[in-house]
Parts: C-alpha cells; structure tokens; sequence
C-alpha cells in the first residue's frame, strides 16, 4: 500500500501548483455598443463637444445633469472629446443663481441595450471643482481611440470639405430644394432625399431599417406639419464637424435654419458623397 500512497502524492504535488496558477482571464471591452456621455455641473456653465458636434452648450445658468448618445458621432481613428467650464454671469435678482459649490463631471461611457449609464464601460471621466487645476473658459481636450467604431458607411463614402464660398452656396441650393420637397408632402419624394440618413443612422444604432415604417413616419410628420415649411438663408453659420465629412448648418444661435408654422424644426447635417449633397444626420 505504501508505493500506491507515495505515487498518489507525488502525482497530487505535482498537479496542484498548476491549478492553483491558473487565473481568469478578464473579458475585453465590448464590440458594440452605445458611446454615452454623462454630466453635471453646479454654478458654472458646461459646454461639451465630441469631434466638433456641440453635446451642450454653454448658454445655460441652470444647474443640470443629464446624457446624450454619442454614437452618431463616433469617427474611425482617434475621437475628441472637449469640455470648458466658464463663469455664470449672475447679479442678486438672478433666480437660476446656485446655492451649490462650483462642480462639475462628464463621463464618457460604454454602454450596452438595456443597461442604465452607470452599469456601462467608463472610458473617460473628468472631474472639476475649486481646487482644480484646469482654468475656467479653458477647453480641456481628451483625445481616445475607441475599442470599436459603430457601423456606418457613411464615413467610407463621404468627402473631405473645405469651407469657401462655392461650398455654401451650393449647400444653400440644396436646401432650396429639399425644402421645396418637403412641401410637395409626397411621401416617396421626401423618403428619397431623406433615404442616407434613415438607413445609415438606424445602423448606428443597431435598429434594422424598414422602409414602410419610414414611409408611415414621413406620412405622419407631413399630416401634422403639412407645406408649411420655410427655410430661412439669411445669416447663416456653416461648421465642419466630425474629420471636416460633415457640414453643420445653423443660424447664429445654433437652432435649425429649416421650420415650420406648426412649431417644427430640422437640424441640417451634410455630407458629399458621390459629388452631391446627402443628408446624413
């Protein structure tokens, strides 16, 4: 019996170390997803801005928190994410004036369908209160690469643009038109001009496009707002966001330069592809 005990721990030694090395291995970030900003500030004003497209503005005096899916913005290579905290201009009659102490976060975050924010990935967290270093009225810029890039065509297809004269006045014509057509209220007519955009963003955010869906969605939307629609070219921003492959048409103040009587509005994103202006976003 002794011979059988002493191969039994001979054999027991000589396998434990190597279970006990054995150690497991942590899952790699996800390959999809939703790229999620979350954020709050306290008695100062937040801007955010993600490869050029604005998150937030600055204009608010309010307290807020609050999030925005970024995934529309998402670019293949290395993305930006920009963040300034400036000086709320108050007096003592101000009713948005805050009790709060000068805070603020932004949390970029991975998410997956169906999670809250705070259960995704975080990638990136910035944090500012009164002992930080960075300046107010400073953009604070993080530069990152992200694990994946949601699916698009659009950034395969699409021109790099160069702002000058000829640029904007041809975006301009375009308008023209496609404001003629949203108030033809022909719902293939519209569904064709608008056709990039639906299939390319329900891609980017993993929803299977259906073209009756769109068509009954088009056939709503001129229901309610019917040929009331007016673009209005008069002072007009132009802005190249996301690697200068769109175009970003506002007025002055950053609404859209596209609404209607019933209240409406379209925000104008471009892009060339194949020579012709697409809309895209």
């Amino acid at each position: 019996m002794k011979p059988f005990f002493l191969l039994l721990f001979f054999s027991f030694f000589l396998i434990h170390p190597i279970v006990s090395e054995e150690k497991p291995v942590p899952p790699g970030p996800p390959k999809e997803g939703y790229f999620i900003i979350t954020y709050k500030n306290y008695s100062l004003n937040l801007e955010i801005d993600v490869n050029g497209y604005s998150v937030r503005s600055g204009h608010s005096n309010d307290d807020s928190s609050g999030q925005a899916d970024i995934n529309y913005w998402i670019i293949p290579g290395t993305n930006k994410l920009k963040v300034r905290l400036s000086e709320r201009k108050t007096n003592k009659k101000d009713k948005n004036k805050s009790d709060f102490p000068k805070e603020a976060e932004v949390k970029l975050i991975l998410g997956q369908k169906g999670q809250f924010p705070d259960e995704g990935v975080l990638l990136h967290h910035y944090e500012w209160n009164e002992t930080n270093q960075t300046n107010l009225g400073e953009w604070k810029e993080i530069s990152f690469d992200p694990p994946f890039f949601p699916p698009s065509e659009l950034w395969k297809q699409a021109e790099s643009l160069t702002l000058n004269q000829e640029l904007e006045t041809s975006a301009i014509d375009f308008l023209k038109d496609f404001t003629k057509v949203l108030n033809t209220k022909d719902h293939k007519k519209i569904l064709s001009a608008t056709a990039f955009r639906a299939k390319d963003t329900s891609e980017v955010r993993y929803y299977p496009y259906n073209e009756v869906d769109e068509l009954k969605s088009i056939q709503g939307m001129t229901k309610a707002i019917g040929s009331t629609w007016k673009f209005n070219p008069i002072k007009i921003k132009f802005k190249l966001i996301c690697n200068n492959q769109i175009l970003e048409i506002t007025d002055p103040k950053g609404e859209p330069v596209i609404t209607s009587k019933k209240g409406a509005a379209i925000p104008i994103y471009l892009s060339r592809i194949g020579g012709k202006w697409v809309i895209v976003r």
